[in-house]
């Protein structure tokens, strides 16, 4: 102690003992701050696992030698077929409790220790903060991963869809500079004709005039002299006057009716030219904003409205052949189909209990057979999945377009319904019609109505039981449900509102039997066949008949092709060969 006091005295009459006492102060704070530093090194060994190297979150401790191990990893480390565990820092075996690793003592002197560390909340939210700032990271860059997939593809896509606009355009000019080239040869030839045969009797005549005017000179001469020639002379003036006759006859009777030249069979040229129709539509969706909320429209919100147009649409030419579906294929054609999607065409031969598809081209595709059932009608769902009507069990088979079976729905729940026809509407809902089969005497009491599933299999609506005799289909347009009925007051057609409440009624005294309907959702046209009349009739929404053509059989069934360019018609045959035909729509 007294040394301590002299040290200090002499430090004090030392001139630079603030110096000395400042320099004394930073080496005890950097000894002070040195021996922090290796406290904290030490308590942080102590606090972590000697596996994991993780701060403890339950350390237990081993009876055997002390030593502390986190329990997560004691389990990892117990063998099944040993009650024994070996410490993993000095190898001592400790007996394993039966209860297993986790009756091993805890060590709350570490837990203390570990709750008082320093920075060990610090840590452990900078953990999470670089856990969570890591895991956004990786979302970022699958997101751009993904983004620039997306962006190629739709890049790729308009690309391709450049090609084919481009590649349509010059099918186009290439199609019309050749009908123009064609016509402009045929215009030529007609005249270079004429021009051959203007100047041939006009050099003919000119000649014959320059002789006979020599000759008539001549023939003057020799009347004033006279002589033996006069008898030559008559002849010859006898002669030219009868040529002279023939010329003036021929030029008379050229050109004296005006050249008829005239283009016919240019309406759709017209058409196009004035706007009236177009290469194509082309849709476009782009990526929208997502909403905060969203509820949920009513099923009208979705129904295409007709397009309305100054011009009336022209039908007269509709029912042309366009070409007969599966000429090639030998099956008997009971009902017809087609997707709105990819175009492809389904057709049912219900004895055979067969399914075939076909392109819009009408190329062979694919066919498959159903087991068993009493197969009606079929139709292509929204989602292109094919679904067979089958009546036999009320059932809506539903298959793939490679014809692999994915769902049936058996849900008719009102009592004496026999299912009979199916259409689906552009809600995807299927309109299905129920009413009795007159050959069946079991079905007598079978309930004439409509029934409107929705895409799962549940059932809406079912509605027409006073007011339909025999419906025979169905279809929904513009917010109406338009049935066809055959029953005992002949063929008509009968509309209920959206909510199956009946409105009116149209009939035609040409309509007959009706036996099938479809509407055309861009134009609001209804197609609707009659098997006793063999006719198709065209009508508008209020009931006037646009068109109406004759056909060879009794046209069973009818669709339209994809965006509705065209109609497809199944044909019934006595002899029981059914087909399909493509006929011009409008």
């Amino acid at each position: 102690m007294k040394s301590v006091v002299l040290s200090a005295m002499k430090t004090l009459k030392n001139p630079n003992a603030s110096q000395l006492i400042f320099k004394e102060k930073q080496r005890g704070s950097s000894m002070a701050s040195s021996i922090e530093h290796d406290l904290v090194s030490a308590v942080e060994h102590e606090i972590s696992c000697p596996i994991c190297y993780e701060d403890f979150e339950e350390p237990k401790c081993l009876p055997n030698c002390a030593h502390n191990v986190c329990l997560q990893c004691l389990q990892g480390m117990k063998k099944k077929e040993k009650n024994v565990l070996e410490c993993p820092v000095c190898r001592v075996e400790s007996v394993i409790p039966k209860g297993g690793v986790a009756a091993f003592p805890k060590n709350h002197l570490l837990v203390r220790l570990i709750e008082q560390s320093p920075g060990r909340k610090e840590k452990h939210y900078l953990r999470e903060a670089l856990k969570s700032c890591e895991e956004e990271l990786q979302g970022a860059k699958d997101a751009l991963k993904e983004m620039e997939k997306r962006y190629f593809n739709s890049k790729t896509k308009c690309d391709e869809m450049k090609q084919r606009v481009q590649s349509l355009v010059e099918g186009v000019v290439k199609t019309a500079r050749k009908q123009e080239q064609k016509m402009l040869d045929e215009i030529k030839a007609t005249c270079d004709r004429n021009e051959v045969t203007y100047e041939t009797l006009q050099s003919r005549t000119v000649k014959l005039c320059e002789n006979a005017s020599d000759r008539i000179n001549s023939a003057q001469v020799t009347i004033q002299h006279g002589g033996w020639e006069m008898v030559r002379v008559i002849n010859t003036l006898n002669n030219l006057s009868k040529s002279l006759n023939i010329s003036t006859l021929e030029a008379n009777g050229k050109f004296t009716q005006p050249l008829e030249l005239s283009l016919t069979n240019t309406d759709l040229a017209e058409e196009f030219i004035f706007g009236e129709f177009s290469l194509g539509k082309l849709n476009i969706k782009t990526d929208q904003e997502t909403p905060i909320a969203f509820t949920a429209p009513s099923w009208e919100a979705f129904e295409p409205k007709p397009v309305e147009t100054s011009k009336a649409k022209d039908y007269s030419r509709c029912g042309s052949l366009i070409q007969r579906i599966g000429s090639t294929s030998h099956f008997d054609a009971f009902s017809v189909a087609a997707s709105r999607d990819c175009g492809d065409i389904v057709v049912l031969d219900e004895q055979a209990h067969v399914v075939h598809i076909f392109t819009e081209a009408g190329k062979k595709l694919n066919k498959f057979h159903i087991m068993d059932g009493d197969l009606w009608d079929i139709v292509v769902s929204n989602g292109d999945e094919i679904v067979v009507l089958n009546r036999d069990k009320n059932r809506l088979l539903h298959y793939d377009m490679k014809g692999n079976f994915q769902k049936k729905i058996v849900s008719a729940s009102k009592e004496n319904v026999k299912f009979t026809s199916c259409t689906v509407d552009f809600h995807g809902r299927f309109i299905i019609t129920s009413y009795p089969n007159y050959d069946d005497e079991t079905e007598d009491d079978a309930l004439p109505c409509v029934l409107v599933y929705r895409p799962s299999g549940k059932l809406t609506m079912s509605f027409g039981e006073e007011h339909l005799g025999c419906p025979e289909k169905a279809v929904f347009l513009n917010r109406r449900f338009y049935v066809i009925d055959s029953g005992r007051c002949g063929g008509r057609v009968i509309v209920f509102d959206k909510t199956g409440s009946f409105m009116n009624m149209f009939e035609d005294k040409q309509l007959r039997s009706p036996s099938a309907i479809a509407a055309d959702h861009s134009s609001g046209i209804l197609a609707v066949t009659d098997t006793d009349t063999l006719t198709v009739h065209l009508y508008n929404q209020a009931g006037q008949r646009l068109h109406c053509f004759e056909t060879e059989n009794k046209p069973a069934d009818i669709a339209f092709t994809k965006n509705f360019k065209s109609l497809l018609v199944c044909f019934e045959v006595d002899d029981g060969n059914g087909y399909v035909e493509m006929l011009t729509y409008r």
